[in-house]
């Protein structure tokens, strides 16, 4: 997924969907969404994950580029704080497609040095996408790379355009983002159930 400040858009807007579908059904049932009994084992190990993309794009930002021991070790280490939230809470069908997705982007990434390939050629024509297309350019991104003749499994790559305002914030993404997407639509109805199960069993 090319990172952008806005990249989390796509996400946001379904999280949104997902949650208000959940309440209207929630309401047809006589009842309001409940998540107070929601479990969600381990999630602390998410921190150590944010922490390493936030020390990643503070490195970016001054200009310095990773090598790739250095990307691949940390981009994978991201990827297993992640992995393992997963597992730990894999009684959310939801979260099997958010891993699917993860695990999508994490092959094409470990197969090109730690980094997404992305089509530059469609960003060329975005103006707000010029500095992260000057960075990828250079090399500087610690996260993306340029698609060449030399990449590896381009059909997982960042190359499928967002359409409408979604591509405001992400404009390209990848098949591994849409199956997350896809799992957080799930993710967040099945919060919703479950928490609407739990009311009526008490």
């Amino acid at each position: 997924m090319l990172k952008t400040r806005g990249d989390v858009l796509l996400y946001i807007v379904v999280i949104l969907a997902a949650l208000a579908i959940g309440t209207i059904v929630s309401l047809i049932n006589g009842s309001w969404p409940d998540f107070s009994n929601i479990k969600f084992e381990k999630a602390w190990l998410l921190f150590p994950a944010v922490v390493l993309q936030i020390i990643s794009s503070l490195t970016e930002s001054r200009g310095y580029r990773f090598g790739t021991i250095t990307t691949v070790m940390v981009n994978g280490a991201v990827f297993v704080f992640v992995f393992l939230v997963i597992w730990f809470n894999r009684k959310y069908a939801g979260l099997w497609l958010i891993g699917i997705g993860a695990l999508l982007n994490a092959l094409v990434m470990m197969f090109n040095g730690g980094r997404m390939p992305v089509d530059i050629s469609s960003l060329s024509t975005k103006a707000y996408m010029a500095d992260a297309l000057e960075l990828i350019m250079k090399g500087a991104d610690n996260k993306h790379v340029a698609i060449n003749s030399a990449t590896k499994l381009p059909a997982l790559a960042d190359i499928y355009s967002v359409p409408g305002f979604l591509g405001l914030g992400m404009p390209l993404i990848s098949i591994g983002d849409i199956i997350i997407a896809a799992g957080l639509f799930l993710l967040c109805l099945q919060f919703m159930l479950k928490s609407r199960k739990a009311k009526t069993v008490y």
